[in-house]
């Protein structure tokens, strides 16, 4: 790669990372949430929380492939809060995702392991997971790529912490440039107080479970670049994904 294409692929993904903060709520998307927790709203909120961190688990059911490797930055965006999640609602805040950095390293046996991670919103993510490639088509097969995919995260805020874990399934198919894809992702997420103005709430926790559905197209205009944009339904609620990156 060329200076001048590791300069321009380096200002891409840094204007993709802002593009998908600014689209979100801001900074102080979770600001309000001491003030605004309690123990009833804080299990759709956790909801909310693994809808936009699992989003990010999937954009192609095609295994890397040893010595493959895959670089960029992803971020999945929900267009607006659970309509039981006080705790976004009343903060004001209408959609909310968090991007982050993400690499895949290819290894034998059609298997690829994921690791990301960001600071956005005023919290820090970090997670990973392991994925394997069902079925790899040839070009222009009528047959779809299928991968299947584990992940856990991790969230850390100074007023609370979740943890995430999902299962996906995802097919897409291998044409020239155009790389369409569907899937499906279910969550789990737990989400602990750490700090909260109503008495006796520092320290409740809530688990919630839903399901995403994702239907996008992954395109790769030129060698080496990839990038995608999907439509979700995260729980029922409707979101986007967004990304870019360099696959070698």
């Amino acid at each position: 790669m060329t200076p001048l294409l590791k300069r321009s692929s380096a200002s891409i993904l840094a204007a993709l990372a802002v593009a998908i903060v600014a689209g979100t709520a801001g900074a102080t998307a979770f600001g309000d949430f001491k003030s605004n927790v309690n123990l009833g709203n804080l299990k759709p909120f956790a909801l909310d929380i693994g809808g936009v961190l699992g989003g990010t688990n999937f954009h192609s059911g095609r295994s890397l492939g040893m010595p493959g490797f895959d670089v960029g930055v992803v971020g999945t965006m929900q267009l607006r809060p659970d309509r039981d999640d006080t705790i976004l609602r009343n903060a004001g805040v209408q959609r909310f995702g968090i991007p982050m950095i993400q690499a895949e390293i290819g290894l034998p046996f059609n298997f690829d392991v994921i690791a990301h991670g960001m600071s956005a919103q005023g919290a820090r993510v970090f997670g990973g997971g392991l994925r394997y490639g069902i079925h790899k088509s040839g070009v222009l097969s009528v047959l779809p790529d299928v991968a299947v995919s584990v992940f856990g995260d991790k969230l850390n805020h100074e007023f609370f912490n979740a943890t995430h874990f999902s299962g996906n399934v995802v097919a897409s198919f291998h044409l020239p440039i155009v790389h369409p894809y569907v899937g499906f992702g279910y969550d789990v997420t737990k989400a602990t107080v750490g700090a909260a103005t109503a008495a006796g709430v520092v320290g409740g926790s809530a688990t919630a479970r839903g399901t995403r559905l994702t239907a996008g197209v992954d395109v790769s205009p030129i060698p080496f670049l990839h990038a995608y944009g999907a439509y979700n339904l995260l729980h029922g609620l409707p979101g986007i994904d967004l990304g870019l990156g360099f696959r070698f």
